[in-house]
């Protein structure tokens, strides 16, 4: 099962209003694209929620993108039947792409997990007071 980790003392809004702050993928030993990842936690949540969305009610062998806005970095989604997602951890390089991991994991499990991270940045940023259109987004997104 993959998680994902956000630290909220990380996060720092910028002059314009971008909020950034450790995001990224745990699964056993590993971390994805690199543990303490620093990217735009706000607008990649929102669309990680649309992804999973997505792929909860499309077709077995649809596949959907969770990207991460800084570097190279990317988690490919298909759809292997109604409850399960295969999840491809990609860097993309000069040569190609190159698949660092994979695993399964259920939809609804996944669809869980980035919501709950969600939920967590929402609420230290409901805490600072930091309103921004991103976080309006991110805050339908999960509703």
């Amino acid at each position: 099962m993959a998680s994902i980790v956000i630290d909220e003392s990380t996060l720092e809004i910028s002059n314009r209003k971008s909020i950034t702050g450790e995001v990224y993928f745990q699964f056993g030993d590993s971390s994805f694209p690199d543990s303490n990842w620093n990217d735009f936690v706000v607008v990649i949540l929102t669309w990680w929620n649309k992804s999973i969305k997505l792929l909860e009610t499309s077709s077995v062998g649809t596949a959907q993108d969770f990207n991460f806005m800084d570097g190279p970095f990317y988690v490919h989604g298909v759809k292997k039947d109604s409850a399960q997602i295969s999840l491809h951890f990609t860097r993309r390089n000069k040569d190609g792409l190159e698949v660092i991991a994979s695993l399964d994991t259920e939809i609804e499990s996944l669809k869980k997990t980035i919501a709950k991270a969600s939920r967590k940045v929402i609420k230290e940023i409901n805490a600072k007071n930091w309103v921004t259109d991103d976080v309006e987004e991110l805050k339908r997104q999960i509703q």
